[in-house]
């Protein structure tokens, strides 16, 4: 009889963990940041090195709802007036209620580790290592469904913006 209980309550704490694991799943939903990169995508403008530039960004949920995929592309013009297109794949997990990480590939060959926070309305990434690049970028979420997002590269321990964009949903 003591065995029935034991794998009855043994069941029953499981059920309850993994219902305390969907809610925390389900608590991310809830930062209107989050609910708004999801499931749209967005086009922006604003200017990369100096240049105006356009970009989109296409946020999804995958692999079971446990991590965000990025899928991001930027163009502007080069010294000559050709196109210059640079495109990325990123995988973010948010790990509890404020700290996410994550990779990030791009068209140049590189990858980057991803270490950030989030609140309600901001997503702030910092990118890379001492042995790559290294930077960070800020998502900020209006509430008149824009969202701002702005790049900056580390040089000698110092930030310098690199590129800021203006971004809406895609019609």
């Amino acid at each position: 009889m003591k065995k029935y209980i034991t794998i009855i309550v043994l069941a029953i704490l499981s059920f309850g963990l993994n219902a305390q694991s969907e809610n925390l799943d389900d608590k991310h939903k809830e930062y209107p940041i989050v609910k708004a990169l999801i499931g749209d995508k967005w086009t922006g403008s604003g200017v990369l090195m100096g240049k105006e530039a356009t970009f989109t960004m296409d946020w999804q949920r995958v692999l079971g709802n446990k991590f965000l995929k990025l899928e991001f592309q930027n163009e502007r013009k080069s010294e000559d007036d050709k196109n210059i297109v640079f495109n990325a794949t990123a995988f973010y997990k948010i790990v509890n209620d404020s700290t996410v990480v994550g990779n990030w590939f791009d068209i140049r060959g590189m990858t980057f580790p991803l270490k950030g926070s989030l609140t309600e309305n901001e997503l702030t990434i910092f990118w890379g290592n001492e042995e790559t690049e290294m930077g960070k970028t800020i998502y900020y979420f209006s509430n008149n469904n824009v969202i701002t997002v702005e790049d900056f590269v580390m040089n000698k321990g110092e930030y310098f913006k690199f590129g800021s964009a203006q971004y809406n949903i895609k019609d």
